[in-house]
């Protein structure tokens, strides 16, 4: 079998069955919510329990970003189509880690540096933490499993999410007790409205516009 000349060999790609695929981002989803939930909190503790890293303001921060990203990194490995998609969107899931760790430590040294948190130095950084992040992390899912480039056109409906979730929580009491359950400590259902529900949206709206696209069906192995 000859290639033709000046052909690029492309990277054998892993195909998926639709039920498959979707069991994987099943299992990726529900595994981070109650690994954020129940493992999260004493791996934290452990790591921070070390007197090299409690010492350091810092490097505290970093563990606790890092602990959050990382299984969400090894899940990209393990589900994405190639190795290569898989390191590429595995770096973009550490990339969101350093980019929550850089962003805390750079209010908390130079706006928050008097102690001193302001409502409205709160508020951008809030916004800045949930929106970015909300395309951070559809955006490493697609490079991972999506194909072609129309698909990135999906990634903005996470955001939007994120922001109508976040609005809701912030001025709608009704929304707050029944369905955000927000009570002014971390619970779980707060981190799956709004980060996990605009991932799932998000990522679904990549594979839609993905498949709304292509030009020849190939549903089977897409999701």
């Amino acid at each position: 079998m000859t290639t033709a000349l000046g052909a690029t060999p492309r990277t054998r790609e892993r195909p998926l069955p639709v039920a498959g695929s979707a069991l994987a981002a099943v299992v990726v989803v529900v595994g981070w919510v109650a690994y954020r939930h129940w493992a999260f909190p004493h791996l934290v503790a452990q790591v921070v329990g070390w007197a090299f890293v409690a010492d350091r303001g810092w490097l505290v921060n970093l563990v606790e970003a890092m602990l959050l990203c990382v299984p969400y990194a090894v899940a990209l490995l393990v589900t994405a189509r190639s190795p290569g998609r898989g390191s590429a969107a595995a770096l973009l899931a550490l990339a969101t880690g350093t980019y929550l760790w850089g962003l805390y430590q750079l209010f908390s040294t130079y706006v928050w540096d008097d102690g001193r948190a302001g409502p409205t130095s709160i508020r951008v950084y809030t916004w800045a933490e949930l929106l970015v992040v909300a395309v951070l992390v559809p955006l490493a899912w697609g490079v991972a499993r999506r194909r072609g480039r129309a698909w990135v056109a999906g990634l903005v409906v996470a955001p939007v999410v994120a922001a109508v979730l976040r609005e809701l929580q912030l001025h709608w009491v009704w929304w707050r007790e029944h369905v955000a359950l927000d009570l002014h400590s971390y619970h779980w259902t707060v981190v799956a409205m709004l980060y996990v529900a605009p991932f799932v949206l998000g990522a679904l709206a990549c594979w839609l516009v993905e498949v709304a696209t292509r030009r020849t069906p190939e549903i089977e192995s897409s999701a």
